[in-house]
């Protein structure tokens, strides 16, 4: 395992379809996902006191974490996703078919 290892995660961006909300969840879904704002970023640190293991301290909504956690784990133990920008990144995507939030998860480069 790579030591000092951090991932950044940022919200790229966050919908939301009406049509689907008027239809399945009327009343609960009114809008894009109140937990993330677009460019909201979060970074994971291997070695940091709040491990990504526990939600970064309550501060991620558990679906999305749900969705995206074994992306993180894999760039905080030393794997990688090689990208067509040369990064080692993914982009990934809450599973809420209603208010979806859209990921970018990377390898912090210091």
């Amino acid at each position: 395992m790579a030591m000092g290892r951090k991932c950044r995660i940022t919200v790229i961006k966050r919908a939301y379809f009406p049509e689907l909300a008027e239809q399945y969840a009327p009343k609960s879904i009114t809008c894009p996902c109140k937990k993330f704002e677009d460019g909201q970023e979060f970074i994971l640190d291997q070695n940091g006191p709040v491990g990504f293991w526990h939600l970064m301290g309550g501060t991620f909504c558990s679906e999305a974490w749900a969705a995206i956690g074994h992306y993180t784990d894999t760039i905080l133990q030393g794997g990688t996703f090689p990208s067509d920008t040369g990064e080692n990144m993914t982009i990934a995507c809450c599973p809420n078919g209603i208010s979806p939030v859209v990921f970018k998860i990377e390898l912090v480069k210091e």
